[in-house]
């Protein structure tokens, strides 16, 4: 004897999804929230970095605050920035098949 529930596409399967998907937005949500907040905090230490950065530099050599603020405050963001991009963009494109998981490839062949 089986249940009604015990049948596929059953009203408590259905239930089951809709809370699954309900709890995978969530955490989705968070997780872009804190994206977010990770890179205001990123934003935050290269303006401070490069306030340091000008302050020394200015102390050195003489170089005008602001404009050695705006630039060392951008590469403190972008360089490395950007090298976590570049990183991700070549993982996406690196990324193996189903069948290259199950088969190692030869390098002799």
């Amino acid at each position: 004897m089986t249940g009604e529930s015990d049948r596929p596409g059953s009203e408590a399967d259905l239930e089951k999804v809709e809370a699954a998907r309900k709890v995978m937005e969530r955490a989705i949500w968070r997780l872009n929230i804190l994206e977010y907040v990770i890179l205001a905090g990123a934003l935050l230490m290269a303006f401070v970095g490069g306030a340091l950065v000008a302050w020394v530099l200015r102390a050195a050599w003489d170089l005008p605050f602001r404009l050695t603020w705006a630039v060392s405050s951008l590469l403190l963001f972008i360089v490395p920035g950007g090298s976590v991009y570049l990183r991700e963009l070549r993982r996406g494109t690196r990324s193996p098949t189903p069948d290259s998981k199950s088969e190692p490839k030869d390098p002799n062949g």
